[in-house]
């Protein structure tokens, strides 16, 4: 295989001597949009909209356990843009005429592309942890006040974030950075490249790295059918009450079951990689399929750059306590 790149070129595009299903300049169209114009646009407002959900759900307090939950996917989903900030800054073509000794998409694709995923998978156990509260909620209501208690979810969620994000330790027994010379420009870089034990552990490695996403997919995916269909059956009955506490419980229902199916919308490319992966060995970073592979990447990462930067639109028109708090920043900002 050879390594063409151009100082215009916004990654490294790694050429097969087969022809591909997508060719180069096709590649350079979603790289441009997911990476660097529209995905890095919505990526920015994302961090800046999870750093105001944070000072929000602090505010608020954590005598509840949705917000102490909610929290926790906010910080995962605001770790998982910076890292995809610093992976789309590496792939503009001002940071490749900079000529480094590297090239930047290996280098940046195993090390803040691989966080970047880490804090995804930490967001595919905390959505799936959050929609399954509700569903006890809705299932258990009366039970459901002795099982989650603030103490014990705070637990759960800081025991999810090492265990989840350890999901993408494997792929460093394959894969590592090393110095290779490279043709084209005629020096030295330092590039990614997989080692012997690569076949040995792959298989391993994809089980590890993938059963999180999956399990968390279709629990979610089970766990917010259910409670959909429990919400449609006490409609009527709730309607008839005028419990206000239980009609902020409903709404706080409604608002988790609406980010759980944002998160299958946005995360259903991921599974169907991940099953086509194992249908097609050449569809790896450096397969026959390269250039597929790499497109797909890009879509997967502007999926979930559009998981993570969505909520707040959620929180802010489903939850009065958060708009309210919202204002109140803006206003005494006005003030001061």
């Amino acid at each position: 295989m050879e390594t063409q790149n151009n100082a215009s070129s916004l990654m490294v595009i790694t050429v097969s001597t087969s022809i591909q299903l997508i060719d180069d300049q096709l590649a350079q169209v979603f790289f441009f949009i997911n990476y660097v114009s529209l995905g890095q646009a919505i990526n920015v407002f994302g961090i800046l909209s999870n750093l105001l959900s944070i000072l929000v759900f602090v505010k608020l307090g954590f005598k509840e356990t949705s917000n102490i939950s909610l929290l926790g996917l906010t910080i995962s989903d605001l770790c998982s843009l910076v890292t995809l900030f610093l992976f789309n800054l590496c792939q503009t073509p001002e940071f490749y005429n900079l000529e480094l000794p590297f090239e930047p998409y290996d280098v940046a694709f195993l090390t803040v592309g691989w966080a970047h995923v880490g804090f995804a998978r930490v967001t595919c156990c905390l959505t799936a942890f959050i929609i399954l509260e509700r569903c006890l909620c809705v299932v258990l209501p009366l039970k459901v006040k002795t099982i989650l208690q603030p103490r014990r979810t705070a637990l759960t969620v800081i025991v999810i974030f090492p265990i989840s994000y350890a999901s993408i330790f494997p792929i460093y027994c394959t894969a590592s950075l090393v110095y290779r010379f490279s043709q084209f420009r005629n020096k030295t870089l330092l590039v990614m490249a997989y080692n012997d034990l690569r076949l040995e552990m792959e298989s391993v490695s994809s089980v590890v790295n993938n059963i999180i996403p999956v399990s968390s997919f279709i629990l979610i995916v089970i766990c917010t059918a259910i409670t959909v269909y429990q919400l449609n059956k006490k409609s009527k009955w709730r309607a008839s009450t005028s419990n206000i506490c239980d009609r902020g419980d409903r709404k706080l229902e409604k608002m988790v079951v609406l980010i759980s199916a944002i998160f299958i919308v946005c995360y259903l490319p991921c599974e169907i990689l991940f099953v086509w992966m194992l249908i097609d060995p050449e569809l790896r970073f450096d397969g026959q399929e390269s250039n597929l592979f790499k497109v797909c990447v890009s879509v997967l990462y502007f999926a979930e750059t559009l998981n993570a930067s969505t909520n707040v639109f959620v929180y802010y028109c489903m939850s009065s306590n958060y708009h309210k708090t919202v204002s109140n920043f803006f206003c005494g900002a006005k003030k001061l």
